[in-house]
């Protein structure tokens, strides 16, 4: 996997280190940007069905699957924390 550096700011770093301690800042933002993701997929399948009689719950349910699938990829089948 290719890799990049980046630069954030330090408080938002301490702020993530805090809500999970013992993740590396690469785990912190990689999750970071994959709930982001995973938000913005949400808010296009809503615009895209509008009201095309699609349960709500039916794609938030799939978007957490999808989340939880790329979890466990990154991660080699380890369970996310």
């Amino acid at each position: 996997m290719a890799t990049t550096n980046v630069e954030i700011d330090n408080e938002l770093l301490v702020r993530l280190r805090e809500r999970a301690p013992g993740k590396s800042d690469r785990e912190l933002l990689e999750d970071l940007a994959t709930v982001t993701l995973g938000f913005e997929t949400i808010q296009r399948a809503r615009q895209r069905t509008g009201d095309a009689g699609v349960d709500q719950r039916e794609i938030e349910d799939e978007a957490v699957r999808v989340v939880r699938e790329h979890r466990r990829r990154r991660t080699g089948g380890q369970p996310a924390a």
